[in-house]
């Protein structure tokens, strides 16, 4: 039996309002959001709940409408549902991540672990999203019910991005745009591969981090190193991997920190990863079992890793997968999911 699990869908009518958009969701997923929520809201500080409003103003409101019609499918207030969204830049979670992406003969793949807190519920509660416009996928990310941001997600106009958690000497920039925002915002917005790495590339953000692009050809593979102000983008070698954990390699010397498992461990994840792949060949194809079994080998899983994610633009796939061992037995009453 293989250590993961894929998860269930959730289609999205992007035609329809906001009101309306939410109101064909099953209950059983309403109560995963139910659940989710309120494990979010037990970790945000009573000061950070002050911040909704300003960040609605960040945003010019772009995305109340949406957070508002999820608040009110769930029983939430707009300003809980719009700060679980906002958690990435509000340091409310331990966030980690493992990134490859590979050269192949159909076109880059983008795979990666996603490592947060609370792990278990986040596994649990883990849906891919697809957004379709005129009956075409628009869009599909690896989320939960009541996401608006993104910290994985794919764009039908070819190209996929992957967030990693960095430390940063510049801290971070309260009037920056919310990190999980901006990548919604980039899967909306940009027009292809060159648009995104702009756009990801020039916005002032709140927080800093590390963002794994791949578009439809193998040479649009970039990772853009973030802090709040400041960029540098990351090619690889032609026909190499790319590799991403959580620390800089160009913006600034990379470096450990004890501040948690997950700083502790990026440079042996990002030693493993190319390890592992040090012998591919841009011209092989290359399964998702296979990058399945590599995202679960001991060395690069962590004890949060709660989601493994494999993206071709190429192909405008998108699949997410959670580990085994955190939404089994079935009686937990979570699901359904699909073995692989």
């Amino acid at each position: 039996m293989v250590p993961w699990i894929e998860c269930p869908t959730i289609d999205l009518d992007w035609d329809r309002p906001p009101a309306l958009r939410y109101a064909d969701v099953p209950d059983q997923v309403v109560e995963h959001a139910r659940l989710l929520l309120a494990a979010i809201e037990n970790e945000i500080p009573a000061r950070a709940k002050l911040l909704a409003d300003a960040i609605r103003l960040r945003t010019a409101g772009r995305f109340h409408a949406e957070v508002k019609a999820l608040a009110d499918r769930v029983g939430a207030g707009w300003r809980t549902v719009l700060l679980g969204n906002v958690s990435y830049d509000l340091s409310l979670a331990i966030m980690g991540c493992s990134t490859v992406a590979l050269p192949t003969a159909a076109g880059p793949v983008l795979a990666r672990n996603m490592d947060w807190w609370p792990e278990d519920i986040l596994a649990r509660t883990t849906y891919r999203i697809r957004g379709f416009q005129n009956g075409r996928l628009a869009f599909a990310h690896a989320g939960w019910p009541g996401a608006v941001g993104v910290v994985t997600g794919l764009s039908a106009r070819g190209f996929a991005v992957a967030l990693n958690a960095v430390l940063c000497p510049d801290g971070v920039d309260r009037t920056g745009y919310p990190v999980l925002l901006h990548i919604r915002r980039v899967l909306d917005d940009a027009e292809d591969f060159d648009s995104a790495v702009k756009m990801l590339s020039e916005q002032r953000l709140a927080a800093p981090c590390l963002l794994t692009l791949v578009g439809r050809q193998n040479d649009q593979r970039v990772v853009i190193e973030r802090s709040p102000r400041r960029c540098a983008i990351r090619r690889p070698e032609p026909g190499k991997p790319l590799v991403t954990t959580n620390d800089y390699r160009l913006l600034y010397k990379p470096k450990t920190s004890d501040e948690s498992e997950i700083y502790q461990t990026t440079c042996d994840r990002f030693t493993a990863l190319s390890r592992f792949f040090a012998d591919h060949r841009p011209d092989q194809a290359v399964e998702d079992v296979a990058l399945l079994y590599v995202l679960s080998d001991p060395v690069i899983i962590q004890g949060i890793t709660a989601q493994h994610v494999i993206a071709r633009p190429a192909a405008n796939e998108l699949r997410v997968f959670v580990p085994r061992r955190l939404v089994e037995p079935p009686s937990c009453g979570f699901g359904p999911f699909r073995a692989d």
